[in-house]
């Protein structure tokens, strides 16, 4: 199994694709490498050397007690890149790893091809989000686990997924959670960390001017758990920013509308490509 020593872990990563760019994926709080759906990192890695990881504090990745911060997982990124030797990727992160993937822009602008955030937010200092979840939501988010993780998991669908997509889609939702616990479970302190990393370290909104990457930015009209409105911001505030929003789906808008989000992900890509290329000739 693959692993590299970054700084003061080891980071679990895989790598699908042997040419083409790179690029890394970076999922959201609480989330693995089982939580991509495979068929769409085969479709990537058609084109990219697609690189996933572990983030700190789940899966296979050491799980130190020590403080998170979002620098601190950015920084874990630029490791992971150093250990590949692959000088600069596009950066794509979904809900906290699109947080990730703003610092990776911010803190290490020269390694970054492009960037790709989905269904995430800004930072504010002393807000969870510019645009809040509804009161419900936070209250869910913020209720402790009953100790049943396949029932923790089933009780977040709503959450996460449109309802129509629940009622049409129990089979795949039930195969993927099979698949998640399977894998291993992630301590509790650790997805605490996690958590205050969020809540505490995130704070670009005041700094998205300074991205000046072209990004592409990806949300559900029904994302009840990172309203879209965040989006918007972040497409109004990153100056090279295109926002595609697709009706009817929630926070788990990847699943929901599947190769649509990954054809619009890919010829976002192959543009910038393009014109990397031709300004290196």
């Amino acid at each position: 199994m693959p692993f590299a020593h970054v700084s003061d872990i080891s980071i679990y990563y895989e790598v699908l694709g042997d040419s083409g760019s790179p690029i890394v994926l970076i999922n959201g709080y609480s989330c693995t490498k089982v939580d991509w759906d495979l068929s769409q990192l085969q479709r990537m890695a058609s084109r990219h050397r697609v690189v996933i990881l572990d983030n700190r504090g789940v899966g296979q990745t050491d799980k130190p007690s020590t403080l998170y911060t979002m620098r601190g997982f950015a920084a874990d990124v630029i490791g992971l890149l150093d250990a590949l030797a692959i000088d600069r990727a596009h950066i794509m992160g979904v809900s906290m790893g699109g947080m990730i993937a703003q610092h990776v822009a911010l803190d290490y602008p020269e390694r970054v091809l492009g960037l790709v955030l989905g269904c995430t937010a800004a930072g504010e200092p002393g807000k969870i989000f510019p645009i809040s979840p509804s009161n419900e939501v936070v209250e869910f988010l913020a209720r402790p686990s009953s100790g049943d993780r396949a029932k923790d998991n089933r009780d977040a669908w709503p959450v996460i997924y449109s309802r129509q997509f629940i009622e049409g889609n129990h089979a795949y939702l039930e195969a993927h959670l099979q698949d998640s616990l399977e894998y291993p479970e992630s301590p509790l302190y650790a997805l605490q960390l996690q958590l205050e990393a969020i809540l505490n370290t995130h704070d670009t909104l005041h700094r998205l001017s300074d991205i000046r990457h072209a990004t592409l930015v990806q949300t559900g009209l029904l994302d009840v758990m990172i309203p879209p409105g965040n989006s918007r911001i972040l497409a109004d505030r990153i100056p090279n920013a295109h926002l595609i929003e697709y009706p009817g789906a929630g926070h788990g808008y990847l699943d929901e509308v599947g190769s649509t989000a990954v054809d619009d992900i890919l010829s976002f890509l192959a543009v910038i490509d393009v014109q990397t290329l031709g300004s290196e000739l």
